[in-house]
């Protein structure tokens, strides 16, 4: 299966060049479908155009960013800071309401 997803700029940058190795979305419906071995297609928001492929090499599933960061090397995803300026990123994008609706998501990827 290929999946189309969409990332703004610097996390978009960071898995095209290497860096970021473990992308972070909710385990909503979408995503509970993702299998080892599927592609995900990323889009860049503002030019959908540009795009890169990767290959799903692990799923990490947990209840919260805390604990998936708690059980992470932090490298691999290429957000920097405390715990609670780690958390303020991804809740800029996912409220906490979501996070505790769906759970969340650790993808593994590796450029194809």
């Amino acid at each position: 299966m290929t999946l189309d997803m969409r990332l703004y700029d610097d996390p978009f940058e960071q898995i095209k060049n290497g860096t970021k190795k473990i992308e972070l979305r909710l385990y909503d419906e979408k995503r509970a479908n993702l299998k080892l071995g599927d592609n995900i297609v990323f889009h860049r928001v503002n030019d959908p155009q540009d795009t890169v492929t990767v290959k799903v090499t692990g799923l990490l599933r947990y209840n919260t960013f805390e604990e998936l960061f708690n059980d992470i090397n932090m490298d691999l995803v290429a957000i920097t800071g405390s715990l609670a300026e780690k958390l303020e990123v991804v809740h800029r994008i996912y409220s906490w309401e979501r996070e505790q609706e769906y759970g969340v998501l650790g993808i593994h990827v590796e450029l194809v």
